[in-house]
C-alpha cells in the first residue's frame, strides 16, 4: 500500500481504473459460465438513467471508474495519464484528484438531467470519459500555449485539442440515443469551471504576492529553480516550487 501511495497521482488513477476493468471483466466470466447474462458488478457499479439513480447514489462516485471496453478504457487511461502528468508540472496530484470527481460529478449531473428529459430510465452511465474530458478541459485553460506532438498532425497547441475534443462530443450530443455524450460535455464544464477558480481565484492571490518586484530576483529564483531540477530531476520539485516555475517561465 505504501508503495502504491508513492505513485504519482495520474498512474494511480489509471491503475485504480484498470483493477475495476478486470475485476468487472471476470465477474462478466464467471456469469456466462454459469449461464447468465447480467453482470452484477455492472449493475452495481454503473449509473442508471432517469430517477433510477436515486435508488443508488453511490453510482455518481463508481461509474467514473467502471470501464467494459478494453479499447475504450486504454483511449481513457491514455489520455488521462497524459494531460495528468501536463497537470502535475504547475499544480498537484491533490488538485488532479479534485479534478477528476469535480468532472466526474459535472457528468453525472448533466447524465441524470438528459436521462430525465429524454425519458431515458433504461439508460446506464459507465466509463472515465466525463472526468477525462474535464481534466483536457482544465489542463487546456491552465497552459492553452503547450504544444503536444500528434501523429499526423505534429505539434498542436493544447487548446486546439480541448476544443476540437469537445466539438466532436457536442456533434454527438444530439437525439435520444446520445445522452451519453452530454455527461462528456458535462464533465468538460465542470473541469473549466475548476481550472478558472483555480487560475484566477485560488493561486491568482498568492502567485501576485510571491512574484518579486525586481526582474533581476525573479531571474535568479527561476535559475535556483532550474538548476535544482538540473541537479536533482523535475520529481524533487515540490507542488508549489513546480507552480513557481511555472509562472516564473512565463514571466521572466
Amino acid at each position: 500500500m505504501s508503495r502504491f501511495r508513492s505513485l504519482s497521482m495520474p498512474l494511480m488513477l489509471v491503475i485504480i481504473n484498470v483493477v475495476v476493468l478486470l475485476g468487472v471483466t471476470l465477474c462478466a466470466f464467471i456469469s456466462r459460465i454459469g449461464g447468465g447474462s447480467l453482470n452484477l458488478a455492472t449493475l452495481l457499479l454503473d449509473m442508471p438513467g432517469g430517477l433510477k439513480a436515486v435508488m443508488k447514489p453511490w453510482t455518481v462516485i463508481t461509474y467514473m471508474f467502471t470501464q467494459t471496453d478494453v479499447m475504450h478504457c486504454l483511449f481513457n487511461m491514455l489520455w488521462l495519464y497524459w494531460f495528468g502528468v501536463l497537470w502535475e508540472r504547475f499544480s498537484s496530484g491533490r488538485h488532479l484528484l479534485q479534478l477528476y470527481f469535480l468532472s466526474g460529478l459535472g457528468g453525472a449531473i448533466a447524465f441524470f438531467l438528459m436521462s430525465i428529459t429524454n425519458g431515458g430510465s433504461g439508460m446506464y452511465l459507465e466509463g472515465a470519459s466525463a472526468a477525462v474530458m474535464g481534466i483536457v478541459a482544465a489542463t487546456a485553460i491552465m497552459i492553452p500555449n503547450v504544444k503536444l506532438n500528434l501523429f499526423l498532425f505534429g505539434a498542436v497547441k493544447l487548446k486546439w485539442i480541448a476544443i476540437i475534443s469537445i466539438v466532436f462530443f457536442a456533434l454527438g450530443a444530439s437525439g435520444h440515443t446520445a445522452t451519453a455524450h452530454w455527461a462528456h460535455l458535462g464533465g468538460a464544464v465542470a473541469g473549466a469551471a475548476y481550472a478558472m477558480w483555480l487560475k484566477y481565484i485560488h493561486l491568482k492571490p498568492r502567485i501576485t504576492h510571491k512574484v518579486p518586484s525586481n526582474s533581476a530576483r525573479a531571474r535568479e529564483e527561476l535559475d535556483e529553480l532550474l538548476d535544482k531540477v538540473r541537479v536533482s530531476g523535475y520529481g524533487s520539485l515540490t507542488a508549489n516550487e513546480r507552480r513557481r516555475l511555472f509562472e516564473l517561465s512565463h514571466r521572466v
